[in-house]
């Protein structure tokens, strides 16, 4: 009895353990995706999202697929700001087998290039995750903005 028991205790303990590392390592992916945003920064963000063709982008502006789709993004984070800071809280992750998705909220400040005037967005994201060899590599995007839940609103 007292060895089921340890068993028991042991995979649970690992299985926390685990969890916990995971959660802390997603946290960093969102760390390395604002900081590839702030920086505009295709060489960076390469090194996290899929290079499938199935991959996709959801913003307001637009739907991207493919790697030449998400450049787009970063292009015109590039072209429109001179100054960004994307800052991600309240995050959620749940791990299934091969695929992870990750939903939080953030606030972007940024400056315009061609006025100078600052501008801050705030909204949600998910993202969806997927092992690839023993890599974690970004697949999908869908951000939006905050929930709409006054009368009326958000139908």
């Amino acid at each position: 009895m007292k060895t089921l028991l340890f068993i028991f205790c042991s995979f649970f303990f690992i299985h926390v353990v685990t969890a916990q590392n995971s959660n802390s390592e997603f946290k960093s992916f969102i760390e390395r995706y604002a900081r590839s945003i702030d920086q505009a920064d295709t060489t960076l963000a390469k090194q996290f999202w899929s290079q499938s063709p199935e991959v996709s982008f959801i913003n307001p502006r637009s739907t991207e697929y493919g790697w030449r789709g998400v450049k787009n993004i970063y292009r015109m984070f590039a072209d429109n700001f001179t100054k960004r800071s994307l800052k991600g809280f309240n995050e959620k992750v749940t791990i299934y087998g091969k695929t992870a998705w990750m939903t939080f909220e953030w606030v972007f400040d940024a400056t315009f290039k061609h006025n100078g005037a600052p501008m801050q967005t705030r909204g949600r994201e998910s993202q969806i995750w997927h092992k690839e060899g023993r890599e974690w590599k970004l697949v999908h995007i869908h951000y939006s903005g905050l929930p709409l839940n006054g009368q009326g609103q958000g139908f």
